[in-house]
């Protein structure tokens, strides 16, 4: 008698349905696991091979600890926004709603016919109103907060407001973080003079200090597209989706202040029990570096070079100062016999990404300005050059440049035929630079003699003696963008009274997606949503960018607690039970993206007193870990 284990399989797969048998409710007589899948976004091609290798392996943990007399959360949902469905839209002509629906089905169909134990009553899209009301409620939020670093925590503006009325603001604040390195310094001012300017300079200047600003900022523009692209959706200065050409643009756009929570992020990850593969990976993108800025006097125009080192033991060995395509002096300085070389070689460079520049080492490109600046310590002119393996986003855009101290430098100066000087003893400069940190410094000067360490003290001290730099700890971590010029995404519940962006009331949340009869930016080159009749709130225009689509992803383990809660994301009894998640099967290619955002927007909450925990998971294993080996044997080492 043959055995039909399509139809055997398919009757007790309905018959778990009708019983619930995987539906958990909030049973606080047991001790609760929560177990976290990634949230897969559904493409029309289904589910992919990645998914069910992690999906089965936390799904036998699942199994487990049900069986061990654990409360059991074990969800699915999906991350339903995102520019897949919208480039179909526009291709078809078809809602991306509608492309997402159908994508969801066939995504259910083959998760319930591998037999997943999902509590399916808990399920969530980002894309639902229900959903991407409390993303705009977390937005809100971020816009109504500052970082406090006196507290080392965000707190509502109202605090700050309050600050500046009493006693104003002196410019050297530690509670200050006041925008992009290219933005002018927020000049000091009384509580007198705050109270004295109008609403719109008040606003202004607190746009200085919400976690969620509007800003000038370099993105990634891709003119096919008609968006701002993430660094890891381009790869060769193209599109990764369509191939289409990318162009490095400085635009206004909404950003996400992560790097006030940098050293939070940082400290964070030595309490965690995570595949230590990821905790490197942030590690390396946070990118903590203690060094001085210095400052390199420009000979034949007015203000300074300032660049960022961690080396100023290297001082002595500097060449060159070498600026990034982006940097503002670019322009500024650049003599007029050179004008139309550099600025040729800058419209090229800058528009290549900052990974392909990071990762793209042996490649030398440059150009000389004509101009020259004034070594701080012995007078020397030094001239100034442009090259794109210096990032505009990572410390002031400028390096000085030791091509006996640094490899990069070193490659630079020996394509260019520029001075090597050496810097340590027993270092072979003419085969590679030294970057050793143990070593004794030989370069002239008085640290000739002092090992590295101590050149180090001892160079940040003259430095600050002359006036010409000081310590000075940075980070490699950049301010998020957040806006995206696409359709299919959360509305951004702004209004703009006078071009000044105000808060939406959270009684018009949800902010809905409009109607439009394209999903294409307007001729005039404005987002999608500009298309909508009507896009205002008491005749004033609403905000025409949308959410990236890891904004729902940085909080939906959040909802997955309590879905179906209208006032609230879901409520202190259901957060207070559930906690942290107990385990997350997630990939590695989301170490830097997701996780990041995940940890930031959790520390957020946490500040705010709406969550009581400050990391979202204890412990996370990188599905690249489960490939080649048996799940069984990874519920063991669980």
């Amino acid at each position: 008698m043959a055995y039909e284990h399509k139809d055997i399989e398919k009757k007790w797969r309905d018959e778990w349905r009708k019983r619930g048998t995987y539906r958990v409710e909030n049973d606080t007589s047991k001790p609760k696991y929560y177990v976290l899948d990634m949230f897969p976004y559904p493409s029309g091609a289904g589910l992919h091979v990645g998914h069910p290798l992690g999906y089965i392996a936390s799904d036998i943990v699942a199994r487990y600890k049900r069986h061990s007399g654990f409360n059991v959360l074990h969800p699915m949902g999906y991350d339903s926004f995102g520019l897949p469905a919208e480039q179909y839209a526009i291709q078809t002509g078809q809602h991306p709603a509608k492309t997402t629906e159908v994508n969801i089905a066939r995504y259910r169909e083959q998760l319930d016919n591998i037999g997943f134990s999902f509590d399916w009553s808990r399920e969530v899209r980002t894309s639902n109103s229900d959903f991407y009301k409390w993303t705009q409620w977390i937005f809100l939020q971020l816009f109504d907060s500052w970082y406090d670093h006196t507290q080392d925590k965000s707190r509502p503006i109202a605090d700050l407001i309050t600050r500046f009325e009493q006693q104003g603001w002196n410019g050297e604040d530690e509670c200050a973080i006041t925008g992009n390195e290219e933005d002018e310094p927020l000049a000091a001012f009384s509580a007198n003079e705050w109270k004295s300017f109008n609403e719109k300079t008040q606003r202004n200047i607190l746009m200085r200090f919400r976690l969620a600003y509007l800003g000038e900022a370099w993105v990634n523009w891709c003119p096919a597209l008609g968006t701002v692209l993430a660094n890891d959706e381009v790869k060769d200065g193209v599109s990764e989706r369509g191939g289409h050409p990318v162009e490095r643009k400085r635009m206004p756009q909404w950003s996400m202040r992560i790097t006030a929570y940098a050293q939070r992020l940082l400290e964070g990850l030595d309490t965690l029990d995570w595949s230590e593969s990821i905790k490197e990976a942030q590690r390396n993108w946070i990118g903590k570096s203690e060094g001085a800025l210095v400052r390199f006097k420009l000979k034949n125009a007015e203000g300074d070079v300032e660049v960022f080192t961690t080396r100023p033991d290297t001082l002595f060995g500097v060449t060159f100062v070498t600026l990034a395509p982006e940097h503002e002096l670019v322009a500024a300085i650049t003599t007029a016999d050179r004008r139309d070389e550099v600025m040729t070689y800058v419209t090229t460079a800058k528009n290549r990404s900052e990974r392909e520049r990071m990762t793209e080492v042996k490649r030398v490109s440059g150009v000389f300005t004509g101009a020259t600046c004034i070594h701080p310590f012995t007078g020397a002119e030094v001239p100034v050059w442009v090259g794109d393996y210096v990032l505009g986003g990572y410390g002031t855009g400028a390096v000085m440049a030791v091509p006996g101290g640094d490899q990069r430098d070193w490659n630079f100066a020996t394509h260019f035929g520029l001075p090597i000087v050496a810097v340590t003893e027993g270092a072979d400069i003419s085969k590679e630079a030294d970057e050793r940190k143990d070593a004794t410094i030989c370069s002239e000067g008085f640290l000739k003699g002092l090992k590295v360490p101590d050149a180090i003290t001892r160079a940040i001290d003259e430095l600050e003696k002359l006036g010409a730099g000081e310590r000075r700890i940075n980070f490699r971590l950049r301010d998020a963008a957040f806006g995206r010029q696409r359709y299919w995404g959360e509305p951004i519940p702004i209004y703009y009274k006078d071009d000044v962006p105000y808060a939406l009331p959270e009684s018009e949340l949800p902010l809905k997606l409009p109607e439009v009869d394209k999903f294409l930016p307007t001729e005039d080159g404005e987002p999608p949503l500009a298309r909508a009749a009507n896009w205002n709130y008491q005749g004033h225009p609403l905000e025409t960018t949308t959410m990236p689509g890891w904004a729902g992803s940085s909080w939906y383990f959040l909802r997955y607690m309590d879905p179906k809660n209208e006032g609230r994301f879901a409520s202190p009894e259901a957060i207070n039970y559930w906690q942290q998640v107990d385990l997350y099967v997630g990939g590695s290619e989301h170490a830097t993206g997701h996780l990041l955002y995940f940890r930031f927007w959790t520390k957020f909450l946490h500040d705010r007193g709406w969550i009581n925990f400050d990391e979202p998971a204890k412990k996370l294993v990188n599905q690249g870990m489960i490939q080649g080996k048996s799940a069984l044997s990874l519920q063991r080492r669980l």
